[in-house]
């Protein structure tokens, strides 16, 4: 919790999604895909990429330290519009 009176500590501006779900509508190969931006304790900001598929598609996930809020924002649009050209859809 942020206490007001506190004056170093400020709410960031969200400024866009900072989570995007996908999935592929595939009732034989469905596979779920999650981009996550967050910022770590010690102030870094870092992308989270995890997927998961079946029915012999093992899951897996990456961990991508970006330069900041605004780079983060900017991958994120990026590997949004490579999923949804690769037939997954935004849930």
């Amino acid at each position: 919790m942020i206490d007001s009176a506190d004056n170093v500590t400020h709410m960031l501006p969200v400024t866009g999604p900072m989570r995007l779900n996908f999935h592929t509508d595939q009732p034989d190969a469905a596979r779920v895909f999650v981009a996550d931006l967050n910022q770590d304790l010690l102030g870094d900001w870092i992308v989270t990429l995890s997927w998961d598929g079946k029915p012999q598609v093992r899951g897996g996930g990456r961990v991508t330290v970006v330069d900041d809020q605004e780079a983060g924002f900017k991958m994120i649009q990026k590997i949004a519009q490579k999923k949804e050209k690769s037939g997954y859809r935004l849930v």
